[in-house]
């Protein structure tokens, strides 16, 4: 019997438990499909920028912390589930060890109802025997009433006998077949139970290597959070450090150049003091200059302007450099024509400049140069050299130590010849009417100074030259031969004219000074007595070079001089 409930209770016990799932296994799922994500930090504000880091650096620790303490909940729950599933090993082998069990008693049982089943044959057989004897002995009739009764006697207890084995047999036979039953059921209830175990264990594992997997990644990509986050943090650290060491540098540099600053406003102050005064007394000294040229009504001549500039005095063997600047002879209506004038000249530093022109003009350009000059009859002579004597024509300077040279101008403006020419009348006898007067006035000019002294003669003379006249000339309206009376006299008086004297011809190099539309000629001269003529050249007046409104202009003329 006890066997009997031995068998009965283990298919029970096999069903409970693969119906029983593991609470540990499912809590641990749960909670690894309810893991968190950890959270980007946020930062907030430029001035919270190491906090807010180092506080997301110490969540994400944090979270590492957490996510290794459900790791090892999980290897925990490993470790139960392992330990649940030897127990369901062990209850597996204790079923198989009970049907092993049950397969012996069966076999015990097979093994009984084999003997039982000898037996009973064995008692047929002897059975049988003696009822062959008792025939036999019915017909000799030689037994006795005893054997008979022996004989009937064994026959019944063989038949109880045989009745008893019969029985036994049949449950034997009835229990061999639950038996057998129940081992089938047992060996079905254990193989669903087996495979339905293995799944179990597979899904299990399957879900448990995905939420490893998981877990791995996660714990994979906050390592890397993290280390991307102490790299952005230490980063942060070190451009926060520079930053603020640069903030301290610009403030310390701030504060250098506040510092520099206002001692330059102190420098410029000072300097600005200092101009303010330098320019009142340049003012002064400008007022003190113009008082020395009254208005035109009141100027006599010869007029000495006098500044600060040093006089000079040339070796022996050093050249006499001289520019002609013929301006306008009629007043200029541009109040900046003078310092264009005097801008387009001053990278040439001659120390010998002559002006013609009208005096307002001359007077404009010698204030704008700032230089020791001479007013005189026509212009003014702008001179480096000491001045030792004055006339209304000119001076007489110091050139070295045992040289001395006369400047004179001579400005006869005169356009009656110029407006017949271009009018196409009789120009000639214009130029026949008015020539004695003039050449009176340049012989007053010329005999102010001895024949023998070195002298520079600048002349505007309004009549062209007649050597640029001549039938070999390039230009129709010249291929006359004529006399021009005012240069060929100053070549009489032993005077060269220096532009044409140092250039070729008149076709290849004409020196015009004065253009009116298609009028070019050359009326502006350079003359030199006991001067030898170096070179000479043309030279640009700034606005002057400028065609005016009638579309005349004027250019002037440069040279040097070697003095004997």
């Amino acid at each position: 019997m006890n066997k009997r409930l031995l068998l009965l209770l283990i298919p029970c016990m096999l069903l409970l438990a693969a119906s029983c799932q593991s609470y540990t296994a499912a809590q641990g799922k749960e909670k690894i499909g309810s893991a968190e994500q950890p959270q980007q930090p946020v930062l907030e504000t430029k001035y919270s920028v190491i906090e807010a880091e180092k506080q997301a650096v110490l969540d994400a620790q944090a979270q590492a912390v957490r996510e290794a303490e459900e790791q090892n909940a999980l290897e925990q729950q490993k470790q139960e589930e392992a330990a649940h599933l030897l127990e369901q090993q062990q209850r597996e082998q204790q079923q198989q060890q009970a049907l092993s069990e049950a397969e012996q008693s069966i076999t015990a049982l097979k093994a009984e109802k084999q003997q039982l089943s000898d037996s009973i044959l064995s008692l047929q057989t002897q059975l049988a025997a003696t009822e062959d004897q008792l025939k036999q002995s019915k017909q000799t009739g030689s037994t006795t009433d005893e054997n008979l009764a022996q004989t009937q006697a064994n026959l019944s207890q063989l038949q109880e006998t045989y009745d008893q084995l019969e029985y036994r047999s049949n449950e034997l036979e009835n229990l061999l077949a639950e038996q057998q039953a129940l081992a089938a059921d047992l060996k079905a209830s254990l193989a669903q139970t087996q495979q339905e175990q293995e799944q179990a264990v597979e899904q299990l594992k399957a879900e448990q290597q995905q939420a490893i997997g998981q877990k791995d990644d996660l714990i994979e990509n906050l390592q890397s959070e993290v280390a991307i986050l102490k790299a952005q943090l230490e980063e942060k650290t070190q451009t926060l450090e520079e930053k603020n060491k640069l903030e301290q540098q610009r403030e310390e540099e701030a504060k250098k150049l506040e510092e520099q600053r206002q001692a330059q406003a102190q420098q410029k102050a000072l300097e600005a003091q200092k101009a303010a005064e330098a320019e009142r007394q340049k003012q002064s000294a400008l007022e003190q200059l113009y008082k020395q040229i009254p208005p035109l009504s009141q100027l006599t001549l010869p007029r000495t302007y006098t500044t600060d500039e040093e006089s000079i005095l040339a070796q022996d063997n050093d050249q006499l450099k001289a520019m002609l600047l013929p301006l306008d002879d009629t007043p200029w209506t541009n109040p900046a024509m003078a310092e264009e004038v005097q801008k387009s000249i001053s990278d040439l530093k001659y120390p010998l400049v002559l002006l013609t022109g009208h005096m307002q003009n001359v007077i404009d350009v010698v204030r704008k140069m700032g230089r020791n000059a001479t007013l005189v009859e026509g212009g003014a002579i702008i001179s480096s050299y000491a001045v030792l004597e004055t006339d209304a024509n000119g001076i007489r300077i110091q050139f070295s130590e045992k040289k001395t040279l006369r400047i004179s101008i001579a400005d006869l403006p005169e356009y009656r010849v110029l407006a017949a020419f271009n009018a196409k009348g009789d120009w000639a006898s214009v130029q026949k009417e008015i020539t004695k007067d003039r050449t009176q006035v340049l012989a007053s000019i010329i005999k102010q100074g001895p024949i023998i002294e070195p002298t520079l003669l600048g002349a505007s003379l309004y009549e062209p030259s007649h050597q640029d006249w001549n039938s070999f000339s390039p230009i129709p309206y010249r291929q006359v031969d004529y006399l021009w009376p005012l240069c060929a006299y100053l070549e009489d008086q032993q005077f060269y004219d220096v532009y044409r004297t140092t250039h070729f011809s008149s076709s290849t190099d004409a020196g015009n000074t004065f253009l009116m539309k298609d009028l070019k000629e050359r009326i502006d001269y350079l003359f030199s007595r006991k001067l030898l003529p170096l070179s000479s050249s043309m030279l640009t007046i700034g606005g002057e070079s400028v065609p005016d409104e009638a579309g005349i202009s004027h250019y002037g003329i440069v040279a040097s001089f070697l003095v004997p």
